[in-house]
């Protein structure tokens, strides 16, 4: 961690325990959340620490962070669901506005885009801006395409054994899914509730993405009231350690970030 970093524990809505990073560089009252997606970790598979990182160059506050049952945090990972990550998200911004941040930019990538979607903003009106790197806006197209994470076959295992086991690619890192998050993802359409909401949003997108297809992120984008869609050509989900991709990717993310808080 870097001198200006902080770890920082704090428990969600049931006691479980969550494991963040407090990157401090400024004493105003603004900071962007970095949300993670599924199987992966605080640092993004790297690419959140290296947007620390550079919002430090920028003096922007940010806090990186685990879910429940990945990274240093706590709890079991067959009983994670749809609705307790979107508690744990709840919870990283009491703990934030609790110390004082008013301002806020919350950043979901993947699975955690989708969860970062479903956030009441109503109640939490310090959130000024919105960030969606290939975000899973609706649980249903992983629920009904053949072989995609969510699909109605790995639920049919998870019955079967109790929870389905998906693997890291990048880590080799792997995690239980449970009964719980596949019925979820049946019913929940996270870009439902999105649409609702006026916020800045950024939607980030790689052109070859396979495992959410950049068509989501583009129609989403149309439904909304104050968007922006950056497209990276030729990306992939994650970007799939592609250095050129992900320096492109910050850096949009970055102008986004400064125009924000701007206002």
């Amino acid at each position: 961690m870097d001198d200006n970093e902080k770890k920082v524990f704090y428990n969600s809505f049931d006691d479980v325990k969550l494991c963040g990073i407090l990157s401090k560089v400024s004493d105003d009252n603004r900071i962007v959340v970095l949300c993670h997606g599924l199987n992966s970790d605080k640092s993004g598979r790297g690419i959140y620490t290296k947007m620390a990182q550079v919002l430090r160059e920028e003096k922007i506050n940010s806090f990186r962070f685990d879910f429940r049952a990945h990274g240093e945090s706590t709890g079991t990972d067959y009983e994670m669901d749809i609705t307790k990550e979107l508690k744990d998200v709840e919870s990283t911004l009491d703990i934030l506005i609790s110390k004082g941040y008013k301002e806020i930019i919350l950043h979901g990538s993947s699975f955690g885009g989708g969860i970062v979607s479903l956030l009441d903003f109503s109640k939490y009106k310090e959130v000024k801006a919105i960030i969606l790197w290939y975000a899973a806006l609706d649980f249903q197209v992983a629920t009904t395409k053949k072989g995609v994470l969510l699909s109605k076959e790995h639920r049919e295992v998870a019955l079967k054994e109790g929870y389905f086991v998906v693997e890291n690619p990048k880590t080799g890192r792997k995690f239980r899914l449970g009964k719980s998050v596949f019925d979820e993802a049946e019913v929940i359409v996270p870009y439902k509730n999105l649409i609702k909401y006026d916020l800045p949003i950024l939607f980030l997108h790689g052109t070859a993405d396979m495992v959410v297809p950049y068509q989501l992120s583009e129609s989403v984008s149309k439904m909304c009231k104050n968007s922006q869609l950056e497209l990276i050509k030729n990306g992939t989900h994650a970007f799939s350690g592609n250095q050129v991709d992900i320096d492109d990717a910050i850096e949009r993310t970055k102008r986004f970030i400064i125009n924000s808080f701007k206002k």
